[in-house]
């Protein structure tokens, strides 16, 4: 089997590149031949490569809207189909699900788009939500088939898009295992509760919801993982409350395995969501979890047994609840133990790549 992977931005290591990278070793180590066509240089570029898998790049791949920029990475991506000749295209983030659409129908290839959350999602503006889902609506009738990574996701594919009921189907992500030694073990001394939360600094997350549900509690740490525009507004808010001395800003870490180890509870609040994978790195690591009610955050958990579901907006409900795990250890080992067996039964990568490989499969012999 030959796959060709397309997916947009290059400048950072989001949740499609780490699910392209694990699919792509994988099919490789089973004698799969597998190409990717990226977006413009940055460290995801070297980040694939070091792993081994073949890279194109094409500059004019762009995440903003430019008719001049797409017409020019559409032309790149027709051109390069031709010459790789796969067997299946898999396309991964809007602009890539679109350009890399309509390029391989026009080669008769059969294509795959696997939506990590919808442009038209809840949360977004109104304007954006139009935009995206009036071109969304052209481009997918040009899917073979169209993978969603939530069940939300799905519904909103069915609702606002023209697509037929098998077209569609939801492959939940899955993520590989770590060391057992990376694993919480809910054992430490300290009366002090290490916090984390996992989410770049825009508006898709909400940082200041947290602050405001943390700031009246005691006996924590809070560790802010990330990068982002909204970060120093995030540390102006954590100095007015006089909270510095509670908070540490990390920046962007390529591994969070060992803070997470060393964590009591995790917490992924936002304003919208397509399914997170923070949260599977979190029940993998054997922590409690409270995620927003947004998108297909809540789809993972299990509510009282694996972690807490809170509505968006509501600050008192999170403190309630951040509250009741900072204070009780043994609930928090609890929950954390049961969202570690939900990982290891439902959400490893062994579990979405066979269903993704079988899909692959399918589409071929069905060809």
């Amino acid at each position: 089997m030959k796959v060709l992977f397309i997916v947009t931005r290059s400048d950072n290591i989001g949740g499609s590149h780490i699910h392209v990278r694990d699919m792509a070793i994988a099919l490789q180590n089973e004698g799969h031949i597998v190409d990717v066509i990226i977006g413009g240089e940055g460290p995801v570029v070297q980040h694939y490569k070091s792993h081994g898998i073949n890279v194109y790049v094409i500059p004019t791949l762009r995440r903003d809207i430019s008719p001049l920029n797409d017409i020019k990475a559409f032309s790149a991506i027709k051109k390069k189909i031709k010459l790789i000749n796969p067997d299946l295209v898999s396309t991964h983030s809007s602009k890539a699900g679109i350009l890399g659409r309509y390029a391989a129908q026009k080669s008769s290839i059969p294509v795959i788009f696997t939506a990590h959350g919808w442009s038209f999602t809840t949360g977004k503006s109104p304007i954006q939500k139009f935009i995206y889902k009036s071109i969304e609506k052209l481009a997918t009738p040009l899917s073979t088939k169209i993978i969603t990574v939530s069940n939300f996701d799905n519904y909103l594919a069915n609702k606002y898009l023209p697509v037929k009921k098998e077209q569609v189907l939801t492959i939940h992500n899955g993520m590989k295992d770590v060391d057992k030694s990376l694993i919480a073990t809910h054992n430490r001394e300290s009366s002090i509760v290490e916090i984390v939360k996992i989410a770049r600094f825009d508006k898709q997350k909400d940082h200041s919801e947290l602050i405001e549900a943390l700031k009246d509690l005691n006996n924590f740490h809070l560790n802010l993982i990330g990068d982002g525009p909204l970060i120093e507004k995030t540390r102006v808010l954590v100095e007015q409350y006089h909270m510095s001395d509670r908070v540490t800003f990390w920046g962007r870490l390529d591994c969070v395995n060992d803070i997470l180890s060393k964590a009591d509870i995790f917490v992924l609040i936002s304003n919208w969501e397509g399914f997170p994978r923070s949260t599977l790195e979190a029940m993998r690591a054997g922590l409690p979890v409270i995620v927003s009610d947004v998108g297909g955050a809540s789809e993972a958990i299990e509510e009282g047994k694996t972690g807490y579901i809170v509505s968006k907006g509501d600050v008192k409900t999170l403190q309630h609840l951040l509250q009741k795990l900072i204070f009780d250890k043994k609930k928090r080992k609890e929950m954390g133990n049961n969202g570690r067996i939900k990982y290891e039964n439902e959400f490893t990568f062994g579990i979405m790549y066979n269903k993704t490989k079988r899909l692959y499969q399918e589409i071929l012999n069905a060809r």
